[in-house]
């Protein structure tokens, strides 16, 4: 992600801040044009759909949006409340430094490096930013080119980190998920702590920490769970003794699985069963 911005230099053409409407009367206000600038489309506020030759793409409030040039532009509000957007016309190059001298290419595709629309859940401060984007370009005094540069530079970072620690977390919760799994086909077994953080390639402390978060107890906590559930399943659908029960949920020692099942569960395994 940061190698892009090392040689990203990117040029301000216009700031705007616009609204489309529903009227009861007129129907539908619809944006339309064809690109010849690329674009940054950011809903702070409102519904919408946008479609980009044809294709069509939901807009809604935290939606960010880059355009391409020469693509059919349609944009359209979904009644009754207004969309409200800012859009940036840009332009940009990626600069090459070699020692002192600086060559200047022309990327063989124009794009920001994330997709053509993604949703940010925490879009306050882009907003934010946007507004003081808009207000610098609109009054446009001294230096205000520059600023607004600066600005966009930013804010292009802001949405970057904001994917790029989605990404993470999203990968962080697939390995948890995966490893719940596991769990649930192998509670049999001896299921330590570092033996299911090296499945996901976590250190034990940081996949405790991960576990609690996306599951809501820790994996000890989970696995007594899993294995007192596949007990109580046993227990009423078998005749098959106490300590039978303990060892094939993976508990190795009946007294200390009798112990636990009765803390956990309010009753000793014994009564639950006649129960």
């Amino acid at each position: 992600m940061y190698a892009f911005f090392d040689r990203f230099y990117p040029q301000i053409l216009d700031v705007l801040h616009g609204k489309l409407e529903h009227w009861e009367t007129h129907g539908t206000q619809i944006y339309k044009k064809s690109t010849s600038k690329l674009c940054l489309f950011y809903v702070y506020e409102g519904q919408g759909v946008m479609e980009l030759d044809g294709k069509p793409y939901i807009l809604a409030e935290g939606i960010i949006a880059q355009i391409p040039v020469r693509r059919k532009l349609l944009i359209r509000n979904a009644p009754p409340h207004p969309l409200r957007y800012f859009m940036i016309e840009y332009d940009f190059k990626m600069i090459n430094w070699q020692g002192e001298l600086t060559q200047c290419e022309e990327p063989p595709e124009k794009c920001l490096p994330f997709d053509l629309v993604v949703p940010l859940m925490d879009h306050r401060g882009l907003r934010s930013d946007m507004q003081l984007l808009y207000r610098i370009w609109s009054e446009r005094k001294e230096g205000f080119s520059g600023q607004v540069k600066l600005l966009f530079f930013n804010l292009i970072l802001r949405i970057s980190e904001q994917l790029y620690e989605r990404q993470k977390d999203d990968s962080a919760e697939r390995s948890i998920r995966d490893c719940v799994n596991y769990i649930h086909n192998h509670y049999q077994e001896s299921l330590e702590r570092e033996l299911l953080a090296r499945k996901v390639s976590l250190s034990g402390s940081y996949f405790s920490v991960l576990f609690k978060k996306y599951v809501g107890c820790s994996p000890v906590q989970y696995i007594t769970r899993v294995r007192l559930d596949k007990a109580m399943q046993l227990l009423r659908g078998s005749n098959k003794t106490v300590s039978v029960v303990a060892l094939e949920v993976g508990f190795h020692d009946p007294l200390y699985f009798s112990r636990v099942f009765t803390r956990e569960i309010g009753v000793t395994p014994r009564a639950y069963r006649e129960a």
